[in-house]
C-alpha cells in the first residue's frame, strides 16, 4: 500500500496550492505529486462523462490516461532518488480522488488550460533543481505532456463553443 506523506494537505485544492509553490521538491513533495497526478485519471474521465460529444470525451480521457502516466514517472523519480520502490496509489487509497466530477463547463476547461500550462513550468523548475539527469528527463517529459493537456483542453473548449 502506498501512503500519503503525513504532512500532505487534507484537500485537493490545498495540495495543488502547496505543489504549485514548490520550486525544489522534497521526497514528500514528489510523493504528494504522485497522488495528485494519479487522481487525474478519474478526474478527467469524470469530466469526459459530462459530454455527449465523443471528440471531447476522447480528448479528456487521453489527458486522464497521461495523468496516470505522470504519476508513474514521478514515482520512478522517487525510486531513482531514494532507491526505494514507490508506486502510484489505487483510487481507493487516494484521498484526492473525488467520487463526483465537476460539471463540464467552459470555465472548468479554461481553468484546466491554465493549470496544465503552469504544469510545464513547474516540472521544468523541478527538473532544474533535482540534481539527477535521469530524474530530470522524466520530469521534463511530464512537462511536455502538460502542454499537450492544455492544448487538448483548449480544443475541447472550442468544440463546446
Amino acid at each position: 500500500m502506498t501512503t500519503l506523506p503525513a504532512s500532505a494537505p487534507a484537500t485537493t485544492g490545498a495540495a495543488f496550492a502547496h505543489i504549485n509553490a514548490v520550486t525544489a521538491p522534497t521526497i514528500d513533495d514528489l510523493k504528494l505529486m504522485v497522488f495528485l497526478e494519479a487522481s487525474g485519471l478519474k478526474g478527467y474521465y469524470g469530466l469526459a462523462s459530462g459530454s455527449e460529444n465523443p471528440e471531447i470525451r476522447a480528448l479528456l480521457e487521453a489527458n486522464g490516461r497521461e495523468e496516470l502516466a505522470h504519476a508513474h514517472r514521478v514515482a520512478q523519480v522517487i525510486t531513482l532518488l531514494t532507491g526505494e520502490p514507490f508506486a502510484p496509489p489505487a483510487d481507493e487509497e487516494n484521498p484526492y480522488v473525488s467520487a463526483t466530477a465537476p460539471a463540464l463547463t467552459a470555465a472548468v476547461l479554461e481553468g484546466l488550460v491554465r493549470a496544465e500550462t503552469n504544469g510545464n513550468d513547474l516540472y521544468e523548475s523541478w527538473a532544474q533543481s533535482i540534481g539527477n539527469a535521469e530524474a530530470a528527463a522524466l520530469l521534463r517529459q511530464n512537462g511536455k505532456e502538460e502542454v499537450r493537456h492544455a492544448d487538448r483542453a483548449a480544443k475541447a473548449l472550442a468544440l463546446m463553443g
